[in-house]
C-alpha cells in the first residue's frame, strides 16, 4: 500500500472517544461492525456520488475528485487505484489511527493563547499558512505563534454515523472505488494502456526464517566482506541488525546487532533510520554511511548523513559518534528522500526530498539555492575549507556560483525514496515517490531536471516555477 494511503481521507470517526462510558464504547464498536459490513457487501455508486457530494457527509468539504482546487483533504481523483474496499473502508471508519505528516493537523498555539487547527499549506521567515476544516486559508505571523505541533487526531470532526445511515456508507464507499486513473483514449501522456508481461518474471523468495523478525524494516543491503551476510536496517528502533544466513536452512539463520543508533537519532511515525551504504573501500576503511533523522532545528526533523566505521572483524560497529558529513534542513516533516548509495564513479549519492509542504507551494523541487528535491553528489573521500567533504569537479553545478548548490547532481524530485544503479549501464533508476496520480520511475542522469513540481510524471501540474528554455526530462 502506497505511504501514503493510512491517510488520505480525512473526514471520519474517532474509534473511541476518552472519558465515554463503556457501554457507550461497546456501542460505538457494534455501529462499526455494522457499517463495515454493509460496505462489504456492495453499494450503488451513483448514490454513492450524491453521499460524498452532500451536506450530511460533509466529504466536498475537504476533498476533491477534479480539477486543482486547494483543500484541506488530499485529492480523491485516483482513489480507487490506490485502496482495496478493505482499505477505504478502514480509512473511513478510523481515519485517526495511522495520519502521514501529508495530511496531518498542525496545530498552533499563538502568544494570545487561542488554539488554530489546519493542515500546513506553507511557510516562511515571516508568516506560517494552514487550511483550517472549512476549506479556508488562515495566515499567521511568525512572531504571532508560541507553539506549533503535530497533533494525532484527523481534522475533520468525528461522527459519520450520526449524519450517514450505514447503506449510505457502503454506496459511498463503492462510489470511492470507481474513482480511477482513465485508460484509453484520454489516457495521461506516456501510460501504456497495455503492460504486457515480461518474459522473464522477478520471483520473490523468503530471505530468512520466520523465527527472526524486524521492527520496519526498510532497508536490506549485502555485506561487502562475507558470502550469505545482509544487514537490515530498522527505521523505528534505529538499529542495524547483521543477518548470517546458513548453508541453506532456515534453521541456521542468525542476526546480530551491529550497531544502536538511538543515541543520536530520533524516532516516529517515519522519521529514524532510513538507509545504509559501505564505502566501496570498506574492506580497507571499514568505513559506512547512514542516512537518520534529527529534530535539532526547532520542531521539524532533518535528515542527517553520517560516517561510522566498523570494528576489525567488521562484525559490529566500532562504537563513538558518528561523524556528521551533511545536514539537509527541512521547513516540514514531509518528503525527506531517504536514500544514499556510492555509485561506480566512488562518489556518494544521496536522494533529497522537497521537504514539504504538500505540492511543493515553494518550489523547492526547482529552485537549486537549496539541496532539497534533488539528487545529490559528494566526495567522501576529500574535504574542502567549509564542508567535511568535497564537490566532484563534474558535478554540473560545481563552478556556477551564485548561490547554486554545487552538491546537486540532477533536480526536480518530489520524495526520491529508493534509487539504484544498473550493473550492465551504469544507469541510476530513481523510484520517485508521487504527488496525486503517479508513482514514478525515473532514469536520472548528470544535470537533469525531473520537472517536479512543474510537472507530476508525464502531466503539467504548476506553472507557477516553471521557466522559459528549462528542458524537463
Amino acid at each position: 500500500m502506497n505511504h501514503r494511503a493510512a491517510s488520505v481521507l480525512c473526514f471520519g470517526l474517532l474509534f473511541v472517544l476518552a472519558g465515554r462510558p463503556l457501554k457507550a464504547q461497546e456501542d460505538e464498536k457494534q455501529i462499526l461492525a455494522r457499517y463495515q459490513a454493509a460496505a462489504l457487501k456492495g453499494g450503488n455508486a451513483q448514490r454513492g456520488m450524491v453521499v460524498f457530494k452532500s451536506k450530511e457527509a460533509a466529504c466536498a468539504k475537504c476533498h476533491i475528485v477534479a480539477g486543482r482546487e486547494r483543500k484541506a483533504g488530499p485529492s480523491l481523483q485516483t482513489i480507487g487505484d490506490k485502496f482495496t474496499r478493505d482499505q477505504l473502508i478502514t480509512s473511513v471508519l478510523e481515519p485517526s489511527v495511522r495520519i502521514h505528516p501529508d495530511h496531518a493537523t498542525t496545530t498552533v498555539t499563538t502568544v494570545a493563547g487561542k488554539v488554530l487547527n489546519g493542515v500546513l499549506q506553507t511557510r516562511d521567515g515571516k508568516e506560517l499558512q494552514l487550511l483550517d476544516a472549512e476549506g479556508k486559508l488562515v495566515r499567521l505571523p511568525v512572531d504571532m505563534i508560541e507553539t506549533e505541533t503535530q497533533s494525532k487526531t484527523s481534522l475533520m470532526p468525528a461522527g459519520l454515523y450520526k449524519t450517514v445511515k450505514a447503506g449510505e456508507f457502503a454506496d459511498l464507499i463503492e462510489y470511492l472505488g470507481t474513482l480511477r486513473q482513465t485508460i484509453g483514449k484520454s489516457a495521461w501522456a506516456g501510460m501504456p494502456n497495455e503492460m504486457p508481461m515480461v518474459k522473464r518474471p522477478a520471483r520473490l523468495e523468503r530471505l530468512h526464517s520466520d523465527a527472526i523478525k524486524f521492527d520496519h524494516p526498510v532497508c536490506v543491503i549485502a555485506s561487502p566482506t562475507a558470502p550469505r551476510e545482509y544487514f537490515v536496517v530498522e527505521q523505528k528502533t534505529r538499529r542495524i541488525w547483521r543477518l548470517q544466513k546458513g548453508d541453506g536452512d532456515f534453521k541456521t539463520d542468525r542476526k546480530e546487532l551491529f550497531v544502536d543508533l538511538s543515541n543520536e537519532a530520533s524516532t516516529g511515525q517515519f522519521e529514524g533510520v532510513v538507509c545504509l551504504a559501505f564505502h566501496p573501500q570498506f574492506k580497507q576503511n571499514r568505513k559506512y554511511y547512514v542516512n537518520y533523522h534529527v529534530r535539532n532545528q526547532g520542531s521539524h526533523f532533518s535528515p542527517i548523513i553520517a560516517e561510522r566505521q566498523a570494528s576489525k572483524d567488521f562484525t559490529k560497529d566500532a562504537g563513538g559518534p558518528s561523524k556528521r558529513v551533511l545536514q539537509i534542513h527541512q521547513k516540514t516533516d514531509l518528503h525527506w528522500g531517504g536514500m544514499l548509495a556510492f555509485g561506480p564513479d566512488g562518489y556518494l549519492y544521496i536522494g533529497a526530498g522537497d521537504a514539504g509542504p504538500q505540492e511543493d507551494p515553494e518550489g523547492h523541487g526547482q529552485d537549486l539555492s537549496l539541496l532539497t528535491g534533488s539528487i545529490l553528489r559528494i566526495d567522501v573521500d576529500r574535504t574542502s575549507a567549509d564542508r567535511a567533504y568535497a564537490i566532484p569537479e563534474s558535478n554540473p553545478y560545481n563552478t556556477t556560483g551564485g548561490g547554486v548548490r554545487p552538491e546537486i547532481w540532477a533536480s526536480g524530485f518530489r520524495m526520491p525514496w529508493r534509487f539504484s544503479f544498473d550493473s550492465e549501464t551504469d544507469d541510476l533508476w530513481v523510484g520517485d515517490i508521487g504527488q496525486n496520480l503517479f508513482e514514478n520511475v525515473r532514469i536520472a542522469r548528470l544535470g537533469e531536471n525531473h520537472g517536479w513540481n512543474v510537472y507530476e510524471g508525464f502531466a503539467n501540474f504548476s506553472e507557477r516555477y516553471r521557466r522559459a528554455g528549462q528542458n524537463y526530462g
